[in-house]
């Protein structure tokens, strides 16, 4: 729907594009829609949504963009929902010298919303904690728009509490080698490459492994395609969702957006904030929302997946709010589990002798992952280290530089005597695996009394340590020192430590305070990494299964961390990822499901049907995949590959719309007799499809004779055959010998004996513009 003029006044904007005083707003204008292209998209002559995706973050993205790919022969439908506005089309590190500002985060940290409101643009804080938060990232892409990047598999240590065909799933082809290769980790060495000062460090501590609990090191995986996937194709840097969601909504825009919105099959509505899931039975039945602040419902169709992907905290409290999950124990719906990460960020710097190397040559910037435990849990360290003046190994490491003349002088200024090293250390927490009995002491999420400004109560976050986090979190400092001291040749003469507090390089290694805290210890909340408060498993003892469903509901499914049962120690992204491809191949795999027993499908290639036409007409078939669609008027589609005598033909239909009109035919002669199509309506069988009973001569309706169910002008239906319009219906068509029964959604609605002939072909009626019928799972068994 046209767009107006931001600037007050009743004109439309040009070319559809708004403006600012600074910028045309094209890319956000081309790629989001607003409320009023959502109902066109939803009027007469149009499908229901097959998948509500809530959340254009990290997770959301990917899985609709997985839901679009994949779920093409199924014609599926996705909206995607997102409460912030279209920000950055790519990772903000991908433009020039981090182009963005203030926007990678929040001013500050907060426990709790505040009067500043979103800060920096987009920050937002919508629960309430004993912590403090950056919180969420309120804009198209969501986190993944800033994210660092690091995404190691979970190993086999870290997955031992979980499912085991969620391990199985995760260890294969299609697991997190397909995502690694997509986002870049499976090739790492693409990135950063192995200079001297990579050989030494990987040298100096592979050469002293095992130490301090550490026994592994290897490339940093990095989610970033450094250079071309393929011939004649361009890199596309640190991975983000952002680009991902683009290109398939343009590509849906490009191959469907010719028959207008009712004909596309990707959206995305910015500025859509969820309050509710709104239940019927086990299934959503609607959702409330409120759309550039207006609050409105919308209805979920039959059939139609909601998938929460807002992030961990806001999944949990939809699901705390609408869907009847946690105990309550203490009054209000809580749910345990919920975890993030031990980090800590030690800095230290290096002589450039103590690792046998001379003055840089080259613009030095590398990047290692060590893996490690204690104390039977798990933990690693991202090393970074770079030639620079200061304590930030990073600072060159995540920009596009685009002029020569910058990288000469970064590599002018960098220093010829030290090397500045960052051990990020990342810890595992204790898990908490429970669906009643919350440890009160331990991590959790429910409900508070305090209500939000559209009067929905926000999450409250208790997000703590437990003695055996904080043995842990000690341990893995002390390997970071320990390994620091290694890569100085165990000389501490060679090396120096930043000292955060006072800004100062220091010789003595640091040391934590009475309680085990350091300085260089980030706030538990500071990772975003929340994870585990939906975790997967078996119903009784967990909250969602293997695909992400919750147990006890029909169409609800989580993406993201929120379902790990355990943490590990590994950043949650290339899991989480992997197990958003699994959920969305799991909703688009259930509306296509294998032949019940003695059935087999008819084949769906194009070569085995014809197209017969009235003269003129532009009938066609559009073939989807799995879903065939009719356009234009007259004609029928035979199935030539096979005539059939006694049989079972079972397959799915629906329609768009009440006026439409279309029919199965059963026995009928080739295509190729004389008059084929009248051949086909006088010795043949039509079953119909049509909700009015429209006669086409009197232009009248109501025919018995000529309404669904119907044996077209041989035999009106014995009970009521209206459907819900846009939901997949059943038709089972029995044809032995001489009678012919059919079957409309379990119920049996025709049963008739004909004298016509028992042997022929099926073909399925084009019948008119205003219908787009839709058919798949096309089975038949054969009888004797």
């Amino acid at each position: 729907m046209p767009l107006q003029e931001l600037a007050h006044g009743p004109n439309p904007a040009r070319d559809d594009v708004q403006q600012t005083d600074f910028c045309y707003d094209v890319v956000p204008r081309y790629v989001c829609n607003n409320w009023q292209e959502i109902a066109a998209a939803q009027g007469p002559g149009a499908y229901p949504f097959d998948v509500i995706v809530i959340g254009a973050g990290m997770f959301g993205g990917y899985c609709a963009e997985k839901l679009y790919r994949s779920g093409g022969s199924a014609a599926f439908r996705i909206l995607l929902l997102d409460a912030g506005g279209f920000l950055l089309q790519s990772h903000i590190q991908n433009l020039p010298q981090q182009l963005g500002g203030s926007v990678g985060g929040p001013s500050y940290l907060r426990a709790r919303d505040d009067v500043s409101g979103a800060q920096n643009v987009i920050w937002g804080m919508p629960w309430i904690s004993n912590e403090l938060f950056p919180g969420l990232a309120y804009c198209v892409g969501g986190r993944s728009l800033f994210w660092g990047g690091w995404s190691p598999p979970l190993t086999p240590d870290d997955l031992k509490k979980w499912p085991k065909d969620a391990v199985t799933y995760l260890n294969g082809a299609t697991g997190y080698a397909s995502t690694a290769g997509e986002i870049g980790t499976a090739v790492t060495t693409d990135f950063i490459k192995q200079t001297a000062l990579f050989n030494a460090l990987l040298g100096r501590i592979t050469g002293a492994l095992p130490l301090s609990g550490i026994t592994e090191a290897g490339e940093a995986p990095l989610a970033v395609v450094g250079s071309a996937p393929r011939s004649g194709l361009f890199a596309f840097d640190k991975f983000s969702s952002a680009p991902f969601m683009m290109d398939a909504i343009r590509n849906d825009v490009a191959l469907n957006g010719g028959g207008g919105d009712s004909r596309r099959r990707m959206f995305l509505v910015p500025r859509a904030q969820v309050h509710r899931l709104n239940t019927t039975g086990n299934r959503v039945t609607s959702i409330d929302i409120s759309v550039a602040g207006v609050r409105q419902p919308l209805s979920v169709a039959p059939g139609c997946s909601v998938i929460l992907a807002n992030g961990t905290i806001e999944a949990t409290r939809l699901a705390l709010e609408s869907l009847g999950i946690g105990s309550q124990q203490f009054g209000s719906p809580r749910v345990g589990n919920l975890m993030g990460h031990l980090r800590s960020n030690i800095t230290v710097r290096v002589k450039r002798t103590a690792l046998g190397l001379g003055a840089p040559t080259d613009l030095e910037t590398t990047a290692l992952i060590v893996r490690g435990s204690a104390l039977g849990r798990r933990f690693h360290h991202q090393i970074t280290a770079a030639d620079v003046v200061g304590p930030n190994p990073e600072s060159a490491m995540w920009s596009m530089v685009p002029d020569i003349d910058m990288i000469d002088k970064l590599l002018a200024n960098q220093d010829p005597n030290w090397v500045s090293i960052t051990l990020r250390g990342i810890g595992e927490m204790e898990d908490q695996p429970a669906v009643a009995n919350i440890d009160p002491a331990k991590s959790w999420i429910d409900l508070s009394q305090e209500t939000d400004q559209w009067g929905m109560r926000r999450a409250y976050v208790n997000l703590v340590t437990t003695q055996n986090d904080r043995n842990l979190w000690q341990a893995m400092d002390n390997s970071a020192f320990d390994l620091a001291l290694v890569i100085a040749g165990n000389n501490p003469a060679d090396i120096e430590y930043w000292n955060a507090p006072t800004g100062q390089w220091q010789s003595a290694r640091p040391q934590a305070d009475a309680s085990g805290r350091g300085f260089w210890q980030d706030r538990l909340g500071t990772t975003h990494h929340e994870a585990g408060t939906l975790f997967m498993g078996s119903p009784g003892t967990s909250i969602t299964d293997t695909n992400g469903k919750f147990h006890g509901k029909d169409n609800v499914y989580v993406a993201g961390p929120a379902v790990f049962p355990s943490l590990g120690s590994a950043n949650p992204s290339l899991t989480a990822l992997s197990l958003a491809r699994r959920t969305a191949n799991a909703i688009v795999a259930s509306a296509t499901p294998k032949p019940a027993a003695g059935f087999a499908p008819l084949s769906l290639s194009p070569s085995d049907w014809q197209m017969v036409k009235q003269p003129n007409s532009p009938a066609a078939m559009i073939h989807y995949g799995s879903v065939l669609e009719t356009s234009g008027w007259y004609g029928l589609y035979w199935y030539i590959k096979e005539q059939f005598s006694n049989f079972i033909l079972s397959l799915q239909w629906r329609i768009s719309q009440r006026e439409e009109n279309s029919g199965v035919y059963i026995r009928i002669p080739p295509p190729n007799v004389p008059n084929p199509l009248q051949a086909a309506d006088a010795q043949g069988h039509e079953i119909q499809i049509d909700q009015r009973g429209f006669d086409s001569v009197t232009g009248t309706e109501g025919h018995a004779l000529k309404v669904a169910g119907a044996i077209y002008d041989l035999q009106a239906p014995s009970a009521s055959t209206q459907v819900q319009i846009g939901a997949w219906n059943e038709f089972v068509i029995e044809a032995n010998g001489p009678r012919i029964k059919v079957t409309l959604n379990g119920n049996l609605v025709n049963d008739y004996q004909s004298s016509r002939q028992q042997t022929g072909y099926i073909a399925l009626q084009a019948h008119d513009f205003l219908s787009r019928t839709q058919f798949r799972n096309l089975w038949i068994k054969k009888l004797p």
